[in-house]
């Protein structure tokens, strides 16, 4: 019995299917699936219900999984206290990253290689945290937004995402500079589209929501972004985002009297116990750094 596979076995439970927790590890399908069902004929007992559509865990698969998850991190602490010294740490991780989001992160993520250079980083863009996190196999990823309801994902919140009404001096010299939340409805609104569909119509602030007429519609922040910086329209975007183009004039910030509702960045990612010690290290790392960011 290899220690491989009962990570791989943890792995699966986690991940909820042998699809997602092949393409986690970079393996075959048909591999998972031939280890999953080897080590259930070493221990003696099948550890899971198959259906064509999804997998659970038997009465037996789920006493064996809690009782790996123990194994497992004893074992990863003996490892951990035999290779203290950071160059020792090696690892893959998969991290998720919000699309628009790398020209911040790269200095950070960029850090971290450099003090762990024998760790490989596997860098995806994501939309949805939740959604991304099983479809791509991820170890870590960020999330912005509402949380989804899951017993199997850690969220920790990361940064706050205010938020700022932003123009183009240009729009506001041609079409006047709104003063209240109210005169947002009469001017042209370059609307964000979440990962789910919908539009964001309706702008939020502590004391009243506006509801706004889009000019220009778009799931890209980026984009938004430089149709505000054209001229084209007032954009609502996380202040985090646009603070390069609020110091340099590009875009100014208006009503900032009003409070937006608050909002947070969150970071994803299954319990400690079923990730690699790289994984670990890169969650404590990005929680420590990424708030310096504001």
């Amino acid at each position: 019995m290899k220690i491989a596979d009962l990570r791989l076995f943890v792995k699966v439970v986690e991940l909820g299917s042998f699809t997602a927790a092949a393409t986690s590890l970079d393996l075959p399908r048909a591999n998972v699936s031939r280890r999953i069902s080897e080590l259930e004929q070493q221990v003696g007992t099948p550890l899971f219900h198959r259906t064509t559509r999804k997998i659970s865990l038997t009465n037996q698969g789920e006493i064996y999984y809690h009782k790996l998850l123990q194994v497992i991190e004893l074992f990863d602490s003996a490892n951990e206290e035999i290779t203290q010294s950071s160059c020792a740490m090696k690892g893959k991780v998969k991290l998720g990253i919000l699309s628009e989001t790398n020209e911040k992160l790269q200095p950070i993520l960029f850090q971290f290689l450099q003090q762990y250079p024998d760790v490989e980083l596997d860098l995806r863009v994501i939309q949805n945290g939740f959604t991304d996190m099983y479809q791509q196999g991820l170890d870590i990823a960020f999330h912005g937004g509402e949380l989804v309801d899951s017993s199997e994902l850690v969220a920790r919140k990361i940064l706050a995402l205010d938020r700022c009404v932003v123009a183009s001096q240009s729009y506001l010299q041609k079409n006047g500079t709104p003063f209240t939340v109210d005169e947002l409805a009469q001017h042209q609104a370059l609307c964000y589209r979440w990962p789910s569909g919908d539009l964001e119509v309706k702008w939020h602030f502590s004391g009243q929501t506006v509801k706004v007429n889009s000019r220009l519609e778009s799931n890209s922040i980026a984009f938004l972004k430089d149709a505000a910086k054209s001229g084209l329209g007032i954009a609502f975007l996380p202040k985090v985002l646009v603070s390069s183009e609020l110091q340099t004039g590009s875009l100014v910030s208006i009503l900032e009297h009003e409070l937006p509702i608050a909002e947070q960045g969150y970071l994803l990612y299954p319990q400690p116990k079923t990730l690699n010690q790289a994984s670990r290290e890169l969650i404590q790392f990005l929680l420590q750094e990424v708030p310096k960011l504001i």
